[in-house]
């Protein structure tokens, strides 16, 4: 990666995780933060948005089939904040197309089929809390909301174990146990991508090795002996003969092969 293709990559990252704290505040509130300065940080991004769609637009050879392809990054454009449930969903839509930009997150994703094990692994969050909330509310004094299962199931999955939530009934440590289980066969799928991209990385840099012809050394040999024909003595032409069938007979083999 060139200097520049870093810097990128870093402030990608960034405006990445600044943008998770926008939705994180937009979501609970802040003492610091107001929801007009939250409204202007929108609009800054969709100001962003807006410039990079129209020069990806003007560089596509087939602009209508450009923009049926890109018809979320359309619509990330779009100020819902009229409606602030919906202002949400735009603003975790938007989130989704900032980690478009970034070509490591996108690398890492497609290494390993890490995108298959976090879809799957979703999934299975989604049903602990659902299984979770059902199973634990009334037995569990510390799960009162499905909020509470949600946290629970994220802590779990992760592996952190913070102890503020623990199941008490039977079923409810039943889907702990699975989801500990999703949960390490995650974060070992995410550092084994980690490692693929990164390595494939690094060897792209490097010059590609020329591949070495095991019947090299043999063809110069040959090739120098028949220069100097005229002056092998007997034992030295039966071996450019021998030399020679041996050859020919890796020749063909390789041929049928």
């Amino acid at each position: 990666m060139s200097r520049l293709n870093i810097i990128y990559e870093v402030f990608i990252f960034f405006l990445i995780l600044l943008y998770l704290t926008v939705i994180i505040v937009g979501y609970s509130g802040s003492e610091v933060l107001s929801r007009q300065e939250i409204k202007w940080l929108d609009y800054s991004l969709i100001v962003y948005f807006f410039i990079e769609y129209i020069v990806r637009l003007y560089l596509a050879p087939k602009k209508w089939v450009f923009v049926k392809k890109n018809i979320f990054d359309l619509i990330a454009l779009i100020p819902f904040d009229a409606f602030f449930k919906i202002a949400r969903l735009m603003r975790l839509i938007r989130l989704i197309r900032i980690m478009k930009f970034s070509k490591t997150i996108r690398g890492i994703f497609n290494s390993g089929g890490l995108s298959y094990v976090v879809a799957f692994t979703v999934l299975v969050m989604a049903w602990g809390s659902i299984s979770v909330y059902v199973l634990e509310k009334g037995s569990n004094p510390s799960i009162n909301s499905f909020s509470d299962s949600i946290w629970w199931s994220i802590v779990t999955v992760t592996t952190v174990g913070y102890g503020d939530i623990s199941p008490v009934t039977e079923g409810g440590r039943i889907i702990a146990g699975i989801l500990m289980l999703v949960g390490i066969g995650l974060i070992g799928s995410i550092t084994g991508s980690m490692a693929i991209y990164f390595a494939d990385l690094h060897n792209a840099g490097k010059p590609k090795e020329e591949k070495l012809d095991p019947n090299a050394d043999l063809n110069m040999y040959i090739n120098s002996q028949l220069g100097k024909i005229d002056t092998l003595n007997e034992e030295e032409l039966e071996h450019l003969l021998a030399s020679i069938r041996v050859l020919y007979k890796k020749s063909k083999e390789e041929g049928e092969a």
